[in-house]
C-alpha cells in the first residue's frame, strides 16, 4: 500500500512537472513571438520609410510620409500589448497551478500515508485552533481518544500485514461514525484522536458508545480461516466540561482512556446525561447519525 502511494506521489509529481516546463516553453515561445515581430515591423516600416523620406521633394511629404510610417509601427504596439496580456494570461494559470500544487503538497504533509486519515502534527494544529475557537465563542468541544489493544500480540502472532490492516480498518470505523465537520487524525501506531467541534458531552459519549459497539460486532480482519475481532479503549473529554485548556482536556481524556483500557468498559455516563426512557429520541441527534 505505502508502494503504491509513493509511486502515485511520484507520477503525480512528474505530471506536475511536464506541466510546468510546457508553461515554460509555452511563456518562451510567446516571448520570442513578441520580440520577433516588433523587430520585423521596425526593420520593414524603416525599410520604406527612409526611401521615401530621401525622395521627398515637397515639404508636406515629410509629415505624412512619417504619419503613415507610424501606422505600421503602432499597430506593432497593439499586438505587443496583446501578446503580453497572453503572457499575462499564462502566467496566472501557471501560478494558479502552483498554488494548487501547494495546495496539494500540503493535504499531504497533513496525512497518513497508511491510513489517508490526518496525522498528529494536524490534529494538534487543528486542536489549538478549535480551543481557542470554542474559549472566545463559549462553545462546546469534545475530544476523543482511542487506543487499539493488543497490537503487538496481533502483530507477533499473525504479522505486521495483519496488524496494518486492522490498523487501516479501525480508521475506517472511525470515519464512518464522524461527521464533516469533526477531525479524526492517526496520533501514532495505535493510537488514534478525534476532535468534534460544537459537541457537547451527550454526543461525545454517543460516538464513543457507537465506536466501541461496532467493534464489538465487526472483525477487523477476515480471511477464509481467520476471524480476527479485537477491541478499542476510549477517553471522552471536552470543553468547558471536561477542562480548561487543551492540555487539561488531553490529559482528562488519556486518563478516561486508561481507565477504559483497565476496566473493560466505557467510562460511566454523568448523571446528568442519563436520560429517561422515554427522552432517548433525542439522542438521535446529526451527530449520533454521523451526518
Amino acid at each position: 500500500m505505502q508502494d503504491a502511494m509513493s509511486n502515485h506521489n511520484s507520477v503525480n509529481h512528474e505530471g506536475e512537472t511536464s506541466r510546468e516546463e510546457s508553461t515554460s516553453r509555452e511563456e518562451s515561445m510567446i516571448r520570442r513571438v513578441a520580440w520577433a515581430g516588433g523587430f520585423a515591423v521596425t526593420v520593414a516600416t524603416l525599410a520604406l520609410l527612409v526611401p521615401l523620406l530621401m525622395s521627398a521633394q515637397q515639404q508636406w511629404q515629410y509629415p505624412v510620409y512619417s504619419a503613415l510610417g507610424g501606422i505600421p509601427l503602432a499597430y506593432a504596439l497593439f499586438c505587443s500589448l496583446v501578446i503580453f496580456r497572453m503572457q499575462v494570461t499564462v502566467l496566472n494559470r501557471h501560478e494558479a497551478q502552483l498554488l494548487i500544487r501547494v495546495s496539494e503538497l500540503k493535504e499531504m504533509a497533513a496525512r497518513d500515508e497508511m491510513t489517508g486519515m490526518y496525522n498528529r502534527r494536524h490534529f494538534y494544529e487543528v486542536a489549538e485552533v478549535e480551543m481557542a475557537r470554542a474559549q472566545s465563542r463559549r462553545d462546546n468541544l469534545s475530544i476523543l481518544l482511542l487506543d487499539l489493544d493488543g497490537l503487538k500480540t496481533i502483530n507477533d502472532e499473525y504479522g505486521h500485514g495483519v496488524g496494518d490492516v486492522v490498523i487501516t480498518s479501525l480508521a475506517g470505523v472511525i470515519s464512518r461514525h464522524i461527521r464533516g465537520s469533526d477531525v479524526a487524525a492517526r496520533l501514532g501506531g495505535d493510537e488514534f484522536g478525534i476532535i468534534m467541534p460544537g459537541t457537547d458531552k451527550r454526543g461525545a459519549f454517543a460516538l464513543a458508545q457507537r465506536l466501541w459497539e461496532e467493534m464489538e460486532r465487526t472483525p477487523m480482519h477476515q480471511d477464509d480461516s481467520t476471524e480476527l475481532m479485537v477491541t478499542v479503549s476510549i477517553g471522552v473529554a471536552g470543553y468547558p466540561w471536561g477542562g480548561d485548556s487543551l492540555e487539561e482536556m488531553l490529559h482528562w481524556a488519556d486518563a478516561d482512556m486508561y481507565a477504559n483500557k483497565v476496566s473493560r468498559r466505557l467510562p460511566e455516563r454523568p448523571a446528568e446525561l442519563i436520560l429517561e426512557e422515554e427522552d432517548t429520541s433525542t439522542l438521535i441527534d446529526d451527530y449520533v447519525l454521523g451526518n
